[in-house]
């Protein structure tokens, strides 16, 4: 019989945390520590390597999460790219051991969204199949939280959102999914709870509903993202009780991904710009205080 993995997949502060710490308390191995931080009192419940894993990719092309770059898609052939390739063996070493020594294994990060083609390879190569669990939140709380933490421009926050949404729906494709709404959490928990755990095979323990959520995590407000991303966070919805990513999902979500593949030339150029100011600015700064320092030597 096929082992699984459980795999939260989600924008950043779209409740994969929330998710990732309600299936360690159902009983699946998703950390082996809560990783709690200013950002995130209740953890994040990752593991730091498969972090270093997935920005290893990211920096491999330079697209850092904490860099302008980002938001770039990865360049054509990454897939196949050397150093990508170690990545992938890498991963497979390290999920191997701990599949075999465990009967339910999970994890969780957000990155896995922009790189589903490669654990989908390696998945293949581990013979396991990954058992997908998508979070998704509104797109304006999502950059509102972006601002907060990270001081990320609304605009910005929203572009990486779709980004990451449309690439993690494409990765899951017509696979069976549980889309766990980050609202419904305080709106319908014991609904949300039940179909989780459900979906991953496990009883549902309502107990552990109040030491989990926290009221003040939920953050109410007239959406201000744009139309584009509002249709895309309703049609994700609509599928919720399918079970799956629909025709017409998928069909949305190749127009998004087309139109923001037009759009790359100029992103790249906007950053190239971007870049050369800034050195240019650097250069500017450093003559001037080489000329204060000669003014100071011949005063």
């Amino acid at each position: 019989m096929q082992r699984s993995v459980t795999v939260v997949v989600g924008m950043h502060r779209s409740g994969t945390s929330l998710c990732a710490n309600v299936l360690q308390r159902l009983g699946i191995d998703m950390a082996s520590d809560p990783g709690a931080s200013p950002s995130n009192a209740r953890g994040h419940w990752e593991r730091p390597q498969i972090n270093d894993l997935n920005d290893r990719v990211f920096l491999r092309f330079g697209r850092g999460w904490d860099s302008a770059t980002h938001h770039l898609g990865l360049p054509a052939g990454w897939l196949s790219d050397p150093a990508v390739c170690r990545v992938k063996a890498d991963i497979v070493s390290f999920l191997q051991p701990r599949i075999a020594a465990c009967t339910a294994i999970g994890f969780k990060d957000p990155r896995t969204a922009r790189l589903m083609p490669l654990w989908r390879a390696a998945f293949d190569a581990l013979g396991v199949t990954p058992r997908f669990v998508f979070c998704i939140r509104d797109p304006a709380q999502v950059s509102r939280s972006l601002g907060a933490r990270d001081l990320m421009e609304r605009e910005q926050a929203e572009y990486r959102w779709a980004l990451y949404n449309i690439e993690a729906i494409d990765g899951i494709g017509a696979d069976p999914v549980c889309i766990v709404a980050y609202e419904s959490w305080f709106t319908e928990p014991v609904a949300t709870l039940e179909r989780l755990a459900g979906f991953v095979g496990r009883n549902a323990s309502l107990n552990i509903l109040p030491e989990i959520l926290d009221p003040e995590l939920r953050h109410d407000g007239v959406s201000e993202a744009r139309a584009a991303s509002r249709r895309l966070h309703e049609e994700v919805l609509r599928c919720l009780p399918l079970g799956r990513f629909d025709g017409a999902l998928h069909t949305h979500v190749a127009a998004m991904r087309d139109f923001a593949q037009l759009v790359q030339p100029m992103l790249v150029a906007a950053e190239v710009l971007r870049v050369s100011v800034t050195d240019q600015a650097r250069v500017i700064g450093d003559l001037q205080r080489l000329v204060s320092r000669m003014r100071a030597v011949a005063a």
